[in-house]
């Protein structure tokens, strides 16, 4: 079995290069022709194929709890390269990450990125990331869903790491909820350092659970804190009560 699923993940690998290198074209077209509806339905297909084409199921619970109306900040826990594509499979709303500023070098992709207004994150430069969200901030009223991982980076281990304050400030500035978003069983279809995606198992199911809005009205400034502690407990209970992820030899 590891055999043929090295296999599969060596050609689905090229496939996939291939098919994001196209999605990133198209969306690029519908970013300058400022289709962003178009965008996020381009954008979903693509999480849907390149999950599909691995064998990798996402079944999610709680999208009555994503905002009808305006927009909001949806924080993750970061643990794989397939979080992203995963909340893109896992809801039409419209939208749109913050990405490490690395990744708008990559051709076509980086350029695809900017066009469809996913927020460029200089990870060491605060005083810059606070002014690009301060910048997008009049987005909310397009009904966008900025996705941001307070974790700041990917974590090494299946567990929680400690939020950092950033898109906390953005959702209290902007006046906007925070929407917590758990995810299980990305870790172990795509871990830290591996390329192979869901080696060893044909199928794999990564679970996402869409926690209750939390009102950033209800909190002070002097309550950053406060605020990031409340999310952080919630978002660590809802991972201990996730299932494992769900496998398939």
């Amino acid at each position: 079995m590891r055999t043929v699923t090295r296999l599969r993940a060596y050609i689905m690998a090229v496939v996939n290069i291939l098919s994001t290198l196209f999605f990133s074209i198209v969306v690029l077209f519908c970013g300058l022709l400022n289709q962003q509806q178009l965008a996020t339905y381009l954008i979903g297909m693509w999480a849907h194929i390149l999950l599909g084409s691995f064998g990798v199921r996402v079944q999610v619970e709680g999208e009555e709890n994503l905002p009808q109306v305006g927009g909001g900040i949806i924080v993750f826990n970061h643990q794989s390269h397939l979080d992203i594509p995963a909340i893109c499979a896992a809801t039409k709303k419209q939208i749109r990450f913050g990405a490490k500023v690395e990744l708008f070098k990559i051709p076509f992709f980086g350029i695809a990125m900017k066009s469809i207004g996913t927020l460029q994150i200089a990870r060491d430069n605060r005083t810059e990331v606070l002014r690009i969200y301060k910048e997008a901030s009049k987005r909310f009223e397009q009904n966008i869903l900025f996705v941001l991982a307070p974790e700041g980076t990917r974590q090494r281990e299946a567990k929680l790491g400690r939020f950092k304050k950033g898109p906390f400030v953005f959702a209290m500035n902007a006046k906007v909820p925070v929407i917590p978003v758990v995810i299980k069983g990305a870790f172990e279809v795509l871990p830290p350092k591996r390329l192979l995606v869901n080696l060893g198992c044909w199928r794999r199911t990564i679970f996402i659970r869409i926690l209750p809005a939390v009102a950033t009205a209800a909190f002070e400034p002097a309550q950053l804190d406060q605020l990031v502690d409340a999310v952080s407990m919630q978002m660590t209970s809802a991972f201990e009560t996730l299932p494992t992820s769900n496998r398939t030899s």
